[in-house]
């Protein structure tokens, strides 16, 4: 793919209530995933693999622990002296509507590439970006949608509001049905992952004729218009993916990267995911350790045991301790004898020695970041 044949958006203005607490002081794209990566990952690598080189990032809330990971985009080769990453961080405007149609246009003029990329970061997958371009010139289409085929039905309760599309024999798309949460989106439905394609010139006119239709500006609603309303094509994804909306999906997210063949699939070697690079020193691990079936990061010290757990970096878990279907997030501490089973224990959070947390896989203890777990004290159930 030629430079600056094709931009990339990150809309990261994403709905994030479902995580909370977790989300309570950073943004949804700068959540941690398997051990060592955040979100955001996911989107990045997907443009810079594709050889995208100029990338917006489109922000409104809690951003310090993004800009900390992703800084200068070293390591997604975006520290250039052409293109490079465009941070525009909207959460103080006096009018975020405004502000974020000026962004936008701004952006892509500047920019002067043919195509754009837009995704977000709640649809973790490792896609071919070139091999959307490829069917979007082949199909001739104004837009083109990333879609997946259900392998089975998403009950009532477990998801957010999702758009199903409906497509003709050629692949074309003839409806975009918004499924609320609270009814079940069918098993073989098409899936959108609100991945969108299309021409510089067509958004540019499609983001200017929804602002003069007086409604707020926002990038989600200028595509749900484009594909109600130009040719539009599907692009069927046939990889890894898990939709993150609730803590239960992000949990259960983490979890699928315990299986050999969802690990493969979502970190493929021909496509890699890039994340911020930590020199630390290997996880150690005492004689009286006993890990099993676990997801271990570097620098931890292990001394209890661990079953089908993740731990992520500098987690201390000390001995007699007993970590069971949990994610035990960075600089976490867990005291000696302390007994914990499908617990979300967030970065730096400290149990103390002696304590018991029983979760359920569908409704997991989250410790929240920075707490204090004593004898006398539970924790916040989500």
């Amino acid at each position: 793919m030629k430079t600056n044949k094709i931009c990339g958006i990150l809309n990261l203005s994403e709905n994030k209530t479902g995580l909370q607490p977790l989300t309570k002081n950073r943004p949804l794209a700068a959540m941690p995933f398997a051990c060592r990566y955040r979100l955001v990952d996911f989107p990045l690598s997907n443009m810079t693999n594709a050889g995208i080189n100029t990338i917006a990032m489109f922000l409104n809330e809690n951003n310090r622990s993004l800009f900390d990971h992703i800084r200068s985009g070293k390591e997604w080769d975006l520290n250039t002296m052409y293109g490079g990453l465009f941070v525009f961080d909207e959460r103080n405007s006096d009018d975020f509507s405004q502000e974020n149609y000026d962004n936008s246009l701004n952006f892509l003029t500047k920019s002067a590439t043919e195509y754009v990329v837009i995704m977000g970061s709640k649809m973790v997958c490792n896609i071919d970006v070139k091999a959307i371009l490829q069917h979007h010139k082949q199909q001739d289409a104004d837009v083109t949608v990333v879609y997946k085929r259900l392998a089975s039905a998403i009950g009532a309760e477990d998801h957010e509001q999702l758009d199903v599309l409906t497509l003709d024999a050629a692949g074309h798309i003839t409806e975009s049905t918004a499924v609320p949460k609270g009814e079940v989106v069918a098993e073989n439905s098409a899936l959108s992952l609100e991945i969108y394609l299309l021409k510089q010139e067509l958004l540019l006119k499609l983001i200017a004729n929804y602002r003069e239709t007086g409604r707020d500006f926002s990038l989600d609603a200028v595509m749900e218009q484009a594909v109600a309303h130009t040719n539009a094509s599907g692009f069927e994804y046939t990889g890894y993916m898990r939709q993150i909306y609730s803590t239960k999906s992000y949990f259960d997210g983490n979890f699928d990267m315990l299986n050999d063949r969802n690990l493969a699939a979502l970190f493929q070697e021909n496509q890699k995911i890039h994340t911020k690079a930590k020199n630390e020193v290997p996880t150690f691990y005492a004689e009286e350790s006993d890990i099993v079936d676990c997801l271990v990061a570097n620098g931890c010290l292990l001394r209890g045991s661990a079953e089908h757990s993740l731990i992520f970096r500098n987690v201390l878990l000390e001995e007699g301790a007993v970590v069971r279907h949990s994610m035990i997030m960075q600089g976490a501490k867990v005291g000696a004898g302390a007994h914990l089973e499908y617990v979300i224990a967030d970065k730096k959070s400290v149990i103390d020695p002696g304590v018991t947390l029983i979760g359920t896989k569908d409704a997991p203890i989250v410790v929240k970041k920075d707490e204090h777990i004593d004898c006398n004290r539970g924790a916040e159930v989500q």
